[in-house]
């Protein structure tokens, strides 16, 4: 099984090769004789990936036709460092589910991310315990248990 036929089986689901060709606007030929010959075109990746719903970028860097450096995916970090404070900030807010970002976009990240978990996961009120009302869970190993704990 070659490179090709993996790729499309993956991408196709259970939809026939020509199924998959009609659903990419490509002659079920075409796509038949790319696949076989393990040479898919750029082209008929592209239309593929767009007919399921896939990033074309990762398909075609899947595929061999880009590297990530093509693409632009050197690494988070390099991603990281061009995205602006406000995106950041943004992202963040949106990954635990803060809907006031205005409320906390001028402080800090340490603060904002304190402020944002606070404000989602209030500490619920739960009356303190005296150590004495509780049985014991645990004693010290020189410890032996009486019938009273």
């Amino acid at each position: 099984m070659n490179d090709s036929i993996r790729w499309i089986d993956q991408v196709r689901g259970n939809d026939s090769l020509r199924g998959a060709a009609r659903k990419a606007g490509v002659t079920s030929a075409k796509l038949i004789r790319q696949v076989n010959d393990n040479l898919l075109t750029f082209e008929t990746v592209r239309d593929i990936s767009r007919a399921y719903g896939r990033s074309v970028v990762a398909d075609l860097i899947a595929t061999g036709h880009l590297t990530r450096e093509d693409a632009g995916a050197e690494g988070l970090e390099r991603i990281l460092l061009t995205a602006t404070d406000e995106q950041l900030v943004l992202e963040v807010a949106r990954r635990l589910d803060v809907s006031d970002v205005g409320t906390i976009y001028d402080k800090p990240v340490s603060e904002a991310v304190t402020d944002a978990t606070i404000h989602q996961f209030p500490a619920r009120n739960v009356p303190g315990s005296d150590e004495d009302d509780l049985d014991a869970v645990a004693r010290p190993r020189d410890t032996e248990p009486t019938d009273e704990q």
